[in-house]
């Protein structure tokens, strides 16, 4: 039998290093919540822990049979997932802290029952995973040649019925009108949903290891080719690019690549038997763990004290007051040297996209060459999900192609990155650089690092991004001389607005 006076301190120690790391991640959590409530791309992560809870159902008579002892290691485990919410804290990195709430609920079962409890319930775990957003940066990343294989899949395709069509990059010109495959059709939405399908669905019928790494594997081509076909069919049929439709030929890409996966796990069981699935839980009788003595709470008082400190230490890097704009934009010059300029809103939703808290949008001219376009965006505080990213992946998602790619000096120790690209048959030539806290620089890793250390030494997470934009018209060495020339009346103001 239980030692109820020995076993009911242990129990409510689990149950407050649960409250605990709740406590610790509760903006983490609502963060979360909210990005898979308005997030047309996520928004599949809601059910994902329905399906965890249903495994942990029925696991239960297992989960019962353990003798779930206190174990140190998980001790090593849960700080190392606090340490990751730290980092993820003080990068603005909103993956790495919902990551970090995955490992640290695991180092608590871990601490909680040992090895045996962490293994039963590996897979729920793993599971929450999937839910996540990707980080920012690896979805541009990802995004960009998605798109390109989705447009030339769709160009073939149109090809093989007989309709003339022209790919430009991610741009189809059917000739009477053109069809861009924007960033929201590239397919990885269907991607990221299907290959967490494909999880649960090995996981209940396929539990072969080689046969689940080919079905996982098989889902990507799958959705790539059901959504360059309904690319294709925008192609054809306009209406298909919105309203009902839209929404009905998305929701057959996952009817079309869940019957791929049926058929092609029919197809590799055809000639050997799937592995059989665990046998039904039968909690038959438990066996009697032994009292729990005193030392076994040590790990877990352990454990509470890591997740107090650590939590209260992640809670305070994350309150970072905003730093405001010395004056608003509004009152930025329009009359910078022999150039003039116009200032311009941008669309509501595109200002929202960036995450900014203030911008500007100006178009200044000498009255003899092209106009450059000036923007800047400006951040007070990059804790709250706005954070400043790399305009190369938004100019490459609207369907800009680079040509070269190089750093520059504008003037010393003011460094930028100079892009070369095409859109439209049009070369420009770009000019961008991160203004952080008195900083130039131009690689957005670096951008991320010293933020971590100014948010951690300064208490600061400030930051802007300025770009120049202007045609590489008549050549690329006079665009070339137009920004140098410009960016030298330009350096002066920035300090009139923006915290060294």
């Amino acid at each position: 039998m239980i030692n109820h006076k020995t076993f009911l301190p242990v129990i409510v120690l689990q149950l407050c290093l649960v409250l605990a790391l709740i406590w610790a991640y509760w903006p983490v959590l609502t963060n979360l919540f909210s990005r898979l409530l308005t997030s047309e791309d996520y928004s599949y992560g809601l059910l994902l822990p329905v399906v965890s809870a249903y495994v942990v159902y029925l696991k239960w008579p297992q989960i019962r049979r353990l003798p779930w002892r206190p174990a140190w290691p998980g001790l090593m485990l849960l700080a190392a997932g606090l340490l990751l919410y730290l980092m993820g804290v003080l990068s603005t990195d909103l993956y790495s802290p919902a990551l970090s709430l995955v490992v640290s609920l695991g180092g608590v079962i871990f601490l909680s029952g040992g090895w045996q409890a962490l293994r039963l319930l590996a897979f729920p775990l793993v599971l929450l995973v999937f839910m996540i957003p990707l980080p920012q940066y690896l979805t541009q990343k990802l995004t960009l040649p998605l798109q390109l294989v989705s447009s030339q899949v769709a160009t073939s395709l149109l090809h093989l019925i007989g309709v003339p069509a022209v790919r430009q990059g991610n741009v189809i010109d059917l000739g009477v009108r053109q069809l861009q495959v924007v960033a929201a059709c590239s397919g990885l939405r269907y991607i990221l949903a299907l290959l967490a399908l494909g999880i649960i669905f090995c996981y209940f019928y396929q539990r072969r290891a080689w046969k689940a790494a080919i079905l996982m594997i098989a889902v990507i081509p799958a959705a790539i080719f059901a959504n360059a076909l309904r690319v294709a069919g925008m192609g054809l049929y306009p209406a298909l690019q919105e309203g009902f439709w839209h929404g009905f030929t998305g929701w057959l890409i996952f009817v079309f690549c869940f019957a791929c996966l049926l058929g092609l796990n029919r197809l590799l069981t055809w000639r050997e038997p799937p592995a059989s699935p665990p046998a039904p839980d039968n909690p038959g009788e438990p066996g009697a763990p032994a009292a729990v003595s005193r030392s076994a709470a040590a790990p877990l008082l352990a454990g509470l004290v890591v997740i107090l400190g650590l939590g209260y230490l992640g809670l305070q890097l994350g309150n970072i007051p905003p730093v405001p704009l010395k004056q608003s934009f509004d009152r930025f010059p329009m009359e910078l040297g022999p150039w003039r300029g116009k200032a311009s809103a941008i669309d509501p939703a595109m200002f929202q996209a960036t995450g900014a808290s203030s911008y500007l949008n100006a178009d200044y001219s000498d009255g003899q060459n092209p106009p450059i376009n000036l923007w800047i965006a400006y951040y007070e505080n990059q804790r709250g999900g706005g954070a400043v990213h790399s305009p190369f992946s938004c100019l490459t998602g609207s369907g800009w192609s680079l040509i070269k790619e190089e750093t520059a000096e504008i003037a010393p120790g003011k460094p930028v990155r100079v892009l070369l690209m095409e859109q439209g048959g049009q070369r420009y030539l770009v000019y961008y650089w991160y203004l952080q806290r008195g900083r130039w620089l131009t690689s957005e890793y670096w951008n991320k690092l010293l933020l971590s250390y100014d948010g951690l030494t300064r208490r600061r997470a400030d930051g802007a991004l300025l770009r120049l934009i202007s045609p590489a018209v008549p050549h690329v060495q006079s665009a070339q001389e137009r920004l140098n020339s410009f960016s030298k009346v330009l350096v002066p103001i920035i300090p009139l607005f923006m915290n060294n």
